[in-house]
């Protein structure tokens, strides 16, 4: 059984994720769930997936870590059944959240940068 859950929200888009460990009743939680975009590119289609949340936007949590979830009533998707994720799109997920949502957080720079004059006075 695949660990990857895909459904159409409320809106109509198609997402791709992993359901969250716990879970209420009438609700799905799915921990960082992407956007699964089509369009048409010379004559084939060309698939994209784009997150929800940007994880720059998150802050790291205590174990180094920029995770989130959202919360979808039942009442209000269309789960998607019988079928698994390609392998291909599986790969694709997991590049996006091992790389945005994973990295480690950059260090700021606390000295001025240098001035460079491009024209004399």
């Amino acid at each position: 059984m695949s660990k990857y859950i895909t459904f159409i929200d409320q809106v109509g888009r198609n997402i791709l994720g992993i359901a969250a460990q716990n879970q209420q009743t009438g609700s799905l939680t799915v921990v960082n769930p992407v956007m699964i975009a089509v369009q048409p590119a010379n004559g084939q289609l060309q698939i994209q997936l784009v997150p929800l949340f940007f994880a720059e936007f998150v802050k790291y949590s205590e174990n180094n870590k920029r995770n989130f979830e959202f919360t979808y009533s039942l009442n209000s998707i269309a789960l998607g059944s019988n079928f698994e994720v390609d392998d291909k799109i599986a790969l694709q997920y997991e590049r996006i959240v091992s790389s945005a949502f994973n990295t480690q957080p950059v260090t700021p720079v606390t000295e001025e940068p240098k001035v460079i004059k491009l024209f004399d006075e």
